[in-house]
Formats: C-alpha cells, sequence, structure tokens
C-alpha cells in the first residue's frame, strides 16, 4: 500500500510539474532601456516610468499577470527577446520587415517621425544644410539607420555612434556635434529640459512603435487583444495624454486597433 501511494504521489508530480510552465509565469517580464523619455526612465526611486511602460503595465493586467522591468541596452534587447530573457522589450522600437524576420511584435500603438536636433541658432534648416556636418546616433536605433543610409545623399561628413541619448544630445549642445538624429517625439521630451536645444528638420520615416516579443510568442495574441482593448476603451488615448499633453489624433495606430504585423 505504502508503495502504491508513494507511485501517486509521484505521477501527481510529474503531471504537476507539466502543468507549472502555463501557470508559474505570473509576471510579464520586460526589457526597457531606461533613458528614454517619455517612452521608459527610471525616477529617483529607481522606479520605471514612461508611455510604454504604462501600456506595458495595463496590457499585462488585463491577461491577468503583473510586470517585471528589467534594465536594458538597446541593443541588448534584441538578443533578450531572441533568447527568451525576456517576454518582450520596450524602448520606442520601430516595426520595420527588417526585424520582423527574426522578431514578433504587438501592433503599433504610436506613429512618430525622425528628426535632426541641434542648437539654437545653427545654420541647418534642411536636410541639405547637413552636407559637411557631423551628426550623433544612439546606436541600432532607427535615426542610426537613416543616417547612415542618407550620410552619401546628403554629403554627411560623419556619423557618430553612441550608447545613450544624453550623451548624445551633451556633445550637440557642447558643440562636439553638429546635431543628432533620432525619433521626434523622445527629442521633443529631451529638449524640453535644454533649452540650448532645437528641432532642426522633421524627417518623415512613417516609424510605428510597438512592443517587442521573440518570434511567436505563445503569450502574443493575448497581448495584442489587450492592447486592441485599451484603444476601444479610451485607456491608450489617456496615456498618451498623459505624457504628451494631448489626445492622440484620429486614426493614428494610438486609437487604432490593429492585428499582429506579420513579415513581407
Amino acid at each position: 500500500m505504502m508503495k502504491r501511494i508513494v507511485l501517486v504521489g509521484m505521477a501527481f508530480a510529474a503531471l504537476s510539474a507539466f502543468a507549472l510552465p502555463s501557470q508559474a509565469q505570473e509576471n510579464v517580464v520586460v526589457g526597457a532601456y531606461a533613458a528614454n523619455p517619455p517612452w521608459e526612465f527610471k525616477n529617483e526611486a529607481g522606479t520605471f516610468e514612461g508611455y510604454e511602460v504604462d501600456v506595458a503595465t495595463e496590457a499585462a493586467k488585463r491577461i491577468g499577470k503583473g510586470v517585471e522591468f528589467q534594465e536594458l541596452g538597446f541593443q541588448a534587447l534584441f538578443a533578450a527577446t531572441a533568447s527568451g530573457r525576456i517576454d518582450f522589450a520596450i524602448s520606442s522600437i520601430s516595426i520595420t520587415n527588417e526585424r520582423l524576420q527574426n522578431q514578433s511584435f504587438t501592433q503599433a500603438y504610436y506613429d512618430s517621425d525622425g528628426t535632426i536636433v541641434g542648437r539654437q541658432g545653427t545654420e541647418i534648416a534642411t536636410l541639405e544644410d547637413l552636407k559637411g556636418k557631423t551628426i550623433g546616433v544612439v546606436a541600432g536605433t532607427t535615426g542610426d539607420k537613416w543616417a547612415k543610409e542618407n550620410a552619401e545623399k546628403y554629403g554627411i561628413a560623419d556619423v557618430t555612434s553612441y550608447n545613450a541619448q544624453q550623451d548624445l544630445l551633451l556633445d550637440v549642445q557642447n558643440g562636439r556635434i553638429d546635431g543628432g538624429a533620432g525619433e521626434l517625439a523622445g527629442f521633443q521630451y529631451a529638449i524640453k529640459k535644454i533649452q540650448a536645444l532645437k528641432v532642426l528638420v522633421r524627417i518623415p520615416t512613417g516609424e510605428r512603435f510597438a512592443m517587442m516579443a521573440k518570434k511567436d510568442l505563445p503569450m502574443l495574441p493575448e497581448i495584442n487583444e489587450a492592447i486592441s482593448a485599451m484603444k476601444t476603451d479610451g485607456t491608450m488615448a489617456k496615456i498618451h495624454e498623459k505624457w504628451f499633453g494631448v489626445a492622440p489624433e484620429a486614426g493614428t495606430s494610438t486609437v487604432t486597433p490593429s492585428d499582429v504585423p506579420t513579415a513581407q
């Protein structure tokens, strides 16, 4: 009888072990580049805040989970999702067909453009004015990609790479480089505190930001449905107003539900 009890117990334990993967994960693990306001940053208490932090937290809540944020460098986010170290990555990551070959994304929740930021009083007013200039970029971003692809077209003398946006902006402010290429909203938010800088040129890029995940992550459809619901009931619009002070424009990805994007 004792032997039978032991065997039954072992069988129950084995069945429980098989059930663990779907039950054990109470939190959605989200990687974030912490120096990227207003999208994600750490406050004085060391807690993550930002537009995408609110999006990820609310989406996780709607599928019955908490959220755990991990601080990672921007380029490290791609390896972390691919390896399964984290479930999702946020950091104003644009959906691109190239990235969709190896990663998955939720639907977009913000439409953006690129920009060139520089000092007040600079003579740069058009992209053609970049001829002979040194432009800074954050490594691995779409700003980095744009600058390198267009350096010859606009005669950019040098593209200088940085690991952090604040270092790039500091060098622009101090005149070490002529300007910085990057995402519009992030630069607009940053230069509110740096009066010496301004947006010089807006670059239409059609960028759309979303949460990035490992290819075909099982949790992805649930999170995507949660984001659709957030758009439908106005929650996403409220998050937009909280961080940008204005309502999102009608017809943008902030208010229009869509499916998970697929590679072309």
